[in-house]
């Protein structure tokens, strides 16, 4: 029996996983600037009515579509459209998950949810723009003229709660630079934007509407931290058809100013139904995020020498996202066309094994059995769903070590040898 004592203790080191890598991005509020410019416009088709009651506002306005005689306060029907200007500038707030593989120049973006200002709320002007037959009112007596568009300034309004939110994972592409680690980054990033506002004095929210966001920056994998800046700078249009799904609001009072004479105000109770918005915008958006790794995956133990290379030496290809169920067990410098099996657990050991070492601990398990390339490589691809093998052990969050037993006949006096092991925490 060999004496591995020695060589273990110096042999163990923690190496980085080769292959794609979890990371958790975080927006760094004091290191990014939110800058957008937004119009909005939503048809609010609807009904007008007199605020009048015979016995509980006697004075109150009443309306009526006839130019002459009693006027029986009578609904009018309004084509109305509310216009919102606003600007918004802030610092954000939230983050984001990628799956970064520098290898194939992929990041895969995930759980992207950011607040553009923050904590703070925006402002917004308020127009209503009204358009009506003829009518008339008495209390006070004025003649409203049909057929053109009254705006009605309603002030400024507070927009709050502004989100932009991930609705579809999506790849982003990877392009090395001049300086190592250093990557151009580009993606076009599915979301949707939603926000509050005070609609002619009810409290609504708005959305969630789709809001397809290109991105470049560039990710620096230099320090300990991954750092990604992300800069947007992009205009549009678009019409969504009811983004408030048929949400209705009853008896708005609002006060019309009188045309003809000038000088008055009727007093109307309006019924609509919020229809169709136009949205225009202009984002200028310079953010900067750090992400922390995920899932971590480092090698440990030893191998030790074959019939074919120095040690075989285990990595993981793939991602470790149990959801992307995309993760590969590796081992190079095994002896071509022999056989073997990777094996599992959730403890390590430091044990001579046969001709090499088990730097597995006790209840290990091994996945199906497996043959050496020509160019001495074994290969297995883990399937998370499939509740027959191991590989449906590996559930989000939990952490196993691997490693590979395979046949050596001519390696030794045992005829089977090891490589070294890997650990891996999983992800969601």
């Amino acid at each position: 029996m060999r004496n591995f004592v020695v060589r273990l203790a110096a042999a163990l080191a923690l190496a980085p996983l080769a292959g794609a890598q979890n990371f958790s991005f975080t927006v760094q509020a004091p290191l990014s600037a939110t800058n957008i410019g937004a119009s909005f416009e939503i048809d609010l088709p609807g009904t007008g009515i007199g605020d009048f009651e015979a016995t509980n506002n006697p004075t109150g306005t009443r309306t009526c579509t006839s130019l002459f005689g009693t006027c029986n306060n009578t609904a009018i029907q309004f084509t109305n459209s509310l216009a919102i200007e606003s600007v918004f500038a802030g610092s954000p707030t939230g983050g984001f998950a990628a799956t970064i593989d520098t290898d194939t120049g992929v990041a895969l973006i995930s759980g992207f949810n950011v607040s553009p200002l923050g904590k703070e709320d925006g402002g917004a002007d308020l127009t209503l723009n009204l358009l009506y037959p003829t009518f008339r009112t008495q209390q006070p007596n004025s003649l409203f003229i049909g057929g053109f568009n009254l705006p009605l300034p309603l002030g400024q309004i507070v927009v709050d709660s502004l989100a932009l939110v991930q609705t579809a994972d999506v790849p982003g592409a990877l392009t090395p630079t001049a300086i190592a680690d250093v990557y151009d980054f580009t993606a076009l990033l599915p979301t949707s934007l939603s926000f509050g506002i005070d609609l002619l004095g009810n409290a609504t929210q708005v959305g969630p509407l789709p809001f397809p966001l290109p991105v470049v920056g560039v990710l620096d994998l230099r320090g300990p931290e991954a750092v990604l800046t992300l800069t947007v700078d992009t205009s549009g249009k678009q019409s969504v058809p009811n983004p408030l799904g048929g949400q209705a609001f009853e008896d708005i009072p609002l006060g019309l100013p009188t045309i003809l004479p000038p000088g008055g105000i009727a007093n109307l109770l309006f019924d609509i139904t919020p229809g169709d918005l136009a949205l225009s915008f202009l984002a200028d958006l310079d953010w900067t995020a750090t992400g922390v790794a995920l899932c971590e995956a480092s090698n440990y133990c030893v191998s030790t020498p074959n019939t074919f290379s120095s040690g075989a030496q285990i990595q993981a290809l793939g991602s470790t996202s149990v959801a992307l169920n995309g993760f590969t067990l590796s081992a190079a410098g095994v002896p071509p066309g022999h056989a073997g099996r990777f094996a599992l657990s959730t403890t390590q050991g430091l044990l001579p094994f046969g001709d090499g070492v088990l730097c597995l601990g006790s209840g290990s398990q091994r996945f199906p059995l497996i043959f050496a390339d020509a160019s001495g490589v074994s290969s297995y691809a883990v399937d998370f769903t499939n509740s027959a093998q191991p590989g449906a052990l590996l559930t989000a969050g939990s952490t196993w070590n691997f490693q590979l037993i395979f046949r050596d006949p001519l390696g030794g006096p045992f005829t089977f040898n090891t490589s070294d092991a890997m650990t891996v925490t999983f992800c969601p």
